[in-house]
C-alpha cells in the first residue's frame, strides 16, 4: 500500500528538524502540521504559523494547548506572502523547514484559499530564509477551483531552481481519484 503524501512529507521533514530549530507553517489550516513542527523543534525551537482565517488560528491554538506546545509557536493571522517580514521582525535569519498545504481551510469558506501568485511570492521568501541543509514541503491539493493552476505554478517554480543548490522531488501519485494531491519537496544542499 502506498504511503500517504502527508506521511511522506513528515518523514522527510523529521530527518531535517533538530532541537532548537526554527520552522514555518505557511498555511496552518487546522494545525496538524503546526503541531508536528512544534514537536520536532523541541522546547528551544520556534514555529511561525500563518493563516488568513481566524478559525484556523482558533483550531490550531486549541490543538497546541491540548498537546502542551503553545509556547513553541507564534500564530500569525496574515497571508503567507508576508512571512519574510515576520521572520525579520523576530530577528530570525534562517529556518530549517517551511511547510505549505495549498488550498482552503477544510470545513470553511472555500472562496478563501491560497493562490498561485501569493504562494510563489511566499516560496521565494521561504527560499531566502532556508538554511542549508533545509527543506520546503508543498502539498498541493488540486481538486478545487484554482488548485491545478497553483500546483502547476509551484512545479514551474521548483523546476527552475538551481540544481547545484537544490534537490527537487515531485511526487504525483497514480490517478486513483480525479484530482489527487501532489507533493513538491525542495531540499537545500
Amino acid at each position: 500500500m502506498a504511503v500517504p503524501l502527508v506521511e511522506k512529507a513528515h518523514q522527510k521533514i523529521a530527518a531535517y528538524l533538530q532541537e532548537a530549530d526554527h520552522a514555518v507553517d505557511a498555511t496552518m489550516g487546522n494545525g496538524y502540521d503546526t503541531v508536528f513542527l512544534a514537536e520536532n523543534v523541541g522546547q528551544h525551537g520556534k514555529v511561525y504559523a500563518f493563516d488568513l482565517q481566524s478559525a484556523a488560528l482558533t483550531a490550531t491554538d486549541a490543538r497546541l494547548k491540548d498537546k502542551g506546545l503553545s509556547e513553541r509557536v507564534n500564530l500569525i493571522q496574515d497571508n503567507h506572502k508576508n512571512l519574510a517580514s515576520y521572520l525579520a521582525n523576530n530577528k530570525i535569519e534562517s529556518v530549517r523547514c517551511i511547510v505549505f498545504n495549498l488550498g482552503y481551510l477544510p470545513g470553511s469558506d472555500k472562496t478563501i484559499q491560497t493562490s498561485p501568485q501569493t504562494t510563489v511570492q511566499a516560496l521565494n521568501s521561504a527560499l531566502l530564509s532556508l538554511q542549508k541543509p533545509g527543506i520546503i514541503s508543498v502539498l498541493a491539493y488540486t481538486g478545487h477551483i484554482g488548485g491545478r493552476q497553483e500546483a502547476e505554478a509551484v512545479k514551474v517554480w521548483a523546476k527552475a531552481l538551481d540544481k547545484q543548490h537544490y534537490r527537487v522531488t515531485i511526487d504525483v501519485p497514480p490517478l486513483v481519484k480525479q484530482s489527487p494531491p501532489e507533493l513538491i519537496l525542495v531540499e537545500s544542499i
